[in-house]
């Protein structure tokens, strides 16, 4: 049973030799296969036969408005709860305007004819629909082991498209339901969706998109660029989950943008025109066109006042702003061979030097553990020290930031709690991510965040969602719904309560984390709302409305492989 994780091989893994090898093999929590079985029919009926096959029928009605076909799935007894649509919280925004409805609002006890009356007012809004859909948020048998008898859960109905006055819409609302029974016969029948109550819901309106898309204004060139959509990949092919990155910096110090934009199909530099476009000066600066790394780095490493930067294994000291040249293995004292996923720039120990982060993959073929024991070191985590003129320590033992996570992905420094120090948390993809907060003598200890495993994390960065001063981290974790079902769904005793709130937070998706001012955090993702966007990657924040305060934002999807069927 897999609930998340990715790779493009299986040797990277973590160095999980300090585990015993009955954890290390997950034997101690090994499922029957009784169980096992038993989840992947629950998964087929909940989330297949009922969400792939079932609810596309309703929502397909409610889309061509055909109510005496959408009526024919609910039961005669059909018990339901609508919001009095009058009745909402209503935020303004110069660009849009949202509604909110939840426990303070009125709702209405009804059966299946004012169910359909309010459907039928949701969707009279809207003049085109893009999107009308019916989606299985989780589903299990009222009595464990039993499918041929009542099925409770919640699903969630979304509507997006053009109101009928021009402008930009979407609806969603969340329901806890009953279905009578599920079988593979279902999609067949009518009469099986007994009880419908909802419990939140959400709407936003704009004349206009907030953002647009000028990248063909701008002089970026994006074909030349990897797009698993269109490339031609030959059988065994391994299709890439990363391609590269973007990298902002100043390299001329005109006070302008310029863009380090890397690829698995190779580099380009541009340089900001200072009018909102970019000329292309890749081979200009000295780089190489055909640079295939995707881990890369900016920063003044010699603290000449100008950004060096490092693509791969090659370090490139910037001249005068000018362009950049290849430094030899004997002009710098990095082994870039070490770095794995991905370099951040910090000056830790605020000698004015720009020191050297990385996080990364280790590469063993021992098994992997879902689950960390205490004192577990699986990062690989490497603090260099600056010691001037590109030459640099490795302080990763003495400094106390080895980590004892697994794979990680990224790296974010911030002063956590407030004593103008800078801190550090990663993102690990399996177990605990690292935190390690500045004692301010070159050596750091480690933090602690909320909850007891974390989730599968590939991103994160750092906002101040609530403008208090101190910075409060945005984890992208991976995130579906089947895994999600699967841990609910668990027979109740299969594993001691804490095992259990680990596997839980597997699958609890991304996570907001409050800061409380003293480098502690509460978790927030969840009732923020910001938890549920699917396969997350990186995160990002910017005050996109100029409001003063920050939106936050997750790019997600693994590989994409069909284009009319995003996997995010």
């Amino acid at each position: 049973m897999s609930l998340g994780g990715c790779s493009d091989s299986d040797q990277i893994q973590s160095d999980t030799s300090q585990l015993d090898q009955s954890v290390e093999n997950g034997q101690d929590l090994a499922i029957s296969e009784e169980e096992a079985r038993y989840l992947q029919d629950v998964e087929h009926f909940g989330g297949f036969v009922l969400g792939d096959l079932c609810f596309p029928k309703i929502a397909k009605c409610i889309r061509n408005q055909d109510w005496d076909a959408l009526q024919a799935f609910f039961t005669e007894d059909f018990a339901a709860s609508v919001f009095v649509l009058e009745d909402t919280s209503e935020i303004r925004r110069d660009f849009a305007t949202f509604k909110l409805w939840g426990e303070d609002q009125q709702k209405l006890e009804t059966e299946t004819d004012g169910f359909v009356e309010s459907v039928t007012r949701i969707r009279g809004l809207y003049d085109t629909l893009d999107i009308c859909s019916l989606k299985v948020m989780q589903m299990k048998p009222r009595t464990h082991g039993e499918f041929d008898s009542d099925w409770d859960g919640s699903c969630k109905l979304s509507f997006a498209g053009m109101s009928t006055d021009g402008q930009t819409m979407y609806h969603n609302f969340f329901f806890d339901c009953s279905i009578t029974q599920i079988s593979d016969d279902l999609p067949q029948e009518t009469g099986w969706f007994s009880s419908c109550h909802v419990t939140s819901g959400k709407s936003g309106m704009c004349e206009d998109f907030l953002m647009q898309d000028i990248t063909l204004d701008t002089g970026i060139e994006t074909l030349g660029l990897r797009d698993n959509w269109q490339h031609k990949y030959k059988e065994g092919d391994v299709r890439p989950f990363n391609t590269g990155g973007v990298y902002a910096c100043d390299y001329n110090n005109d006070g302008h943008i310029d863009l380090l934009i890397t690829d698995i199909n190779g580099l380009f530099f541009y340089q900001s025109n200072g009018d909102g476009t970019f000329k292309d000066v890749t081979f200009q600066v000295g780089l190489k066109r055909f640079e295939k790394s995707q881990v890369a780095l900016v920063g003044d490493l010699n603290n000449d006042g100008f950004e060096d930067v490092i693509i791969g294994r090659t370090v490139y000291k910037n001249i005068d702003g000018r362009e950049f040249t290849a430094l030899g293995d004997n002009e710098h004292s990095l082994d870039l061979s070490r770095v794995r996923a991905a370099l951040t720039v910090v000056d830790y120990d605020g000698d004015g030097l720009l020191d050297l982060f990385s996080v990364g993959e280790n590469m063993t073929s021992d098994p992997l553990p879902y689950i960390n024991r205490e004192g577990m070191r699986g990062s690989a985590n490497i603090l260099w020290k600056n010691k001037g003129e590109f030459q640099f320590e490795d302080v990763t033992e003495t400094a106390g930031v080895a980590g004892h996570g697994t794979n990680a992905f990224a790296a974010v420094w911030f002063d956590a709690n407030g004593d103008g120090l800078p801190d550090v948390m990663t993102a690990c993809e399996f177990g605990l991510n690292d935190y390690h907060i500045n004692n301010g003598d070159g050596t750091f200890s480690e933090g602690k965040l909320p909850g007891l495993h974390g989730g599968f994390s590939m991103g994160i960065t750092v906002t101040d969602i609530d403008n208090d001063g101190f910075g409060d981290p945005y984890i992208a974790n991976m995130y579906s719904k089947a895994g999600e079902r699967i841990v609910a769904n668990m027979k109740p005793g299969l594993y001691d309560d804490e095992v259990y709130k680990k596997m839980q937070e597997f699958v609890e998706g991304n996570e907001l984390l409050r800061n409380k001012g003293d480098g502690t955090f509460t978790a927030i993702g969840k009732s923020a709302g910001v938890n549920d966007v699917g396969w997350a990657y990186g995160t990002g924040a910017s005050d996109l409305d100029g409001d003063g305060f920050p939106e936050i934002y997750a790019p997600v999807g693994y590989q994409s492989v069909d284009k009319t069927k995003p996997d995010g």
